[in-house]
């Protein structure tokens, strides 16, 4: 009769924790006991269920990996309690591992048991390196030995027929390389066939060597390469150069997991770039943008703006035209630019009711907003805060008794609006949309670095911890902000901040992360 728990047998892939497949990922946050090497495999646990418990059954490459009868031992009496448990394996489960073993017995003893294949090295890491095991101009077969096995039974193995095979991956192959290619060499291959041994495939600190079969084995002493590391030969290894894609140095946030707290509408350009440089993104948006809870103050600025263009194409009116309502309408983020543009278009009006007013735009992801709008921007301060835009304005000249029309954030500083007045200008500031932190967001998920692009996503973030303090829930990520006022509000709520942009843009933050 079979038994309540469920044993998954799951192949975390080749080490880059973004080849795990999408259903071992689901059990893995599904699970209720997890046994793996848990250190080895420490950045893939930290997206594992955080209420599971955790077995470390360690692992041969740092000498302290347990006995298999006991992790087996475990398993069943993981399972006998009822849990869901999952058994996380390097690579492929069924792959030179003794996942065999654990789900015979675990068959045996009448309990479920499933296998969630993973993707092995034996074909990734080499095609990091740069090798396909097969190629239709090179090899119709290829064979995968492992280089050290029970009884030593990689020196006892059918070397006459390996020698024959096109393409020969050797697994855990440094141990006993040196007398594995005699064996090759002796039984007959050519000593110029090419060979190529990675280390750490996958991952940023990969490394390999390019030889022969006659020098790979002394090449990898040289070169001091230890496991994981794995060893390929045949002629596929001529395309190394020609196919050699993976550059870890191009992709400096190569496996890491960044957090985006922006607004989902406005991350998916941001989420892009960063996987282009190895990043795996995580969207946990701690603010929306929602229409402003008034729009009347707002539509009633638009449309005295249509109506004084209006009378300026009237002859009669030329003569006694009333002071125009504002000389400036400034807007201080693509947010912003959208909710105006809403609100123009709910009126019924467009772009032509702006032809009497100068527009300043801070920063260039705002003026980019009014260039999709075919608007051009009159005013783009060099400096992206309500400083810059004031120090913007002063090296045009004096604004006493000019007007200002503002449509921004409810939530947005005063500094703008006040350090304006105090220049004698005219200012009306307007809500064009609200600003609202996430309601009922689950705890941000363990990320090894944490963007924030405003003050709000800050305070969003913080929302999210329930009571959580910042610097516990951070303790093992880097924190990275937009620009200075981003971090000045970190500061204030106890957020460690690691970096800031030097430039205020998104590309300033990547800038920063890299």
């Amino acid at each position: 009769m079979t038994k309540q728990g469920t044993i998954y047998l799951v192949g975390a892939g080749p080490g880059d924790t973004g080849l795990i497949t999408v259903k071992g990922l689901a059990l893995l946050r599904e699970a209720d006991a997890i046994v793996a090497d848990t250190l080895g495999q420490a950045t893939l646990l930290q997206q594992a269920n955080p209420a599971a418990e955790q077995y470390d059954v360690g692992s041969s490459q740092r000498g302290n990996k347990q006995p298999q009868a006991e992790v087996t031992r475990l398993l069943l009496h993981l399972a006998q309690q009822g849990k869901t448990v999952v058994r996380l394996w390097q690579g492929d489960p069924f792959v030179f591992g003794r996942a065999a073993q654990e789900m015979a017995a675990a068959i045996e003893a009448g309990f479920r048991v499933e296998l969630v294949p993973g993707v092995t090295s034996a074909i990734a890491a080499l095609a990091y390196a740069g090798v396909p095991v097969t190629h239709w101009d090179y090899n119709a077969d290829f064979a995968v030995i492992s280089g050290q096995a029970k009884a030593n039974l990689a020196l006892r193995m059918n070397w006459t027929a390996l020698a024959g095979v096109e393409t020969l991956v050797i697994l855990m192959a440094t141990k006993h390389l040196a007398d594995i290619t005699a064996k090759l060499l002796a039984a007959g291959q050519s000593p110029d066939t090419p060979a190529l041994a990675v280390q750490n495939g996958t991952l940023p600190s990969q490394k390999r060597v390019v030889a022969t079969l006659a020098t790979i084995a002394d090449l990898v002493e040289q070169n001091r390469l230890t496991p994981p590391a794995i060893v390929v030969v045949g002629r596929v290894v001529d395309l190394v150069e020609q196919l050699d894609w993976f550059q870890p140095a191009q992709t400096p946030l190569l496996g890491k997991r960044v957090l985006v707290t922006r607004p989902t509408h406005q991350a998916a350009s941001f989420m892009a770039a960063l996987r282009n440089l190895g990043a795996e993104p995580v969207s946990f948006p701690t603010i929306e943008i929602r229409p402003a809870e008034d729009n009347r103050p707002l539509d009633g600025a638009i449309l005295s703006l249509a109506a004084y263009r209006a009378k300026q194409d009237l002859p009669e009116f030329q003569n006694r035209l009333p002071h125009r309502p504002y000389n400036w309408l400034v807007l201080t983020s693509a947010n912003g630019v959208s909710a105006f543009w809403d609100r123009l278009v709910s009126l019924g009006l467009d772009s032509r009711c702006l032809a009497s007013v100068n527009i300043a735009a801070i920063g260039p992801a705002t003026a980019a907003a009014l260039n999709d709008r075919r608007i051009k921007a009159d005013l783009v301060p060099e400096v992206y805060t309500a400083e810059g835009v004031l120090a913007a304005f002063d090296e045009l000249g004096s604004v006493s008794g000019q007007r200002f029309l503002l449509a921004r954030a409810d939530i947005a500083r005063k500094t703008l609006t006040e350090g304006l007045i105090e220049r004698g200008a005219l200012v009306d500031e307007f809500a064009a949309y609200r600003t609202v932190p996430v309601e009922g967001k689950t705890s941000p998920p363990p990320v090894d670095i944490v963007t924030f692009t405003s003050s709000s996503t800050v305070q969003g973030y913080v929302n999210c911890l329930r009571g959580q303090r910042p610097v516990e829930a951070l303790k093992h990520s880097q924190v990275v902000c937009i620009g200075p006022i981003t971090a000045t509000t970190a500061n204030k709520l106890a957020v460690p901040v690691h970096a800031v942009a030097e430039t205020y843009t998104i590309e300033g933050l990547l800038a920063a992360l890299q």
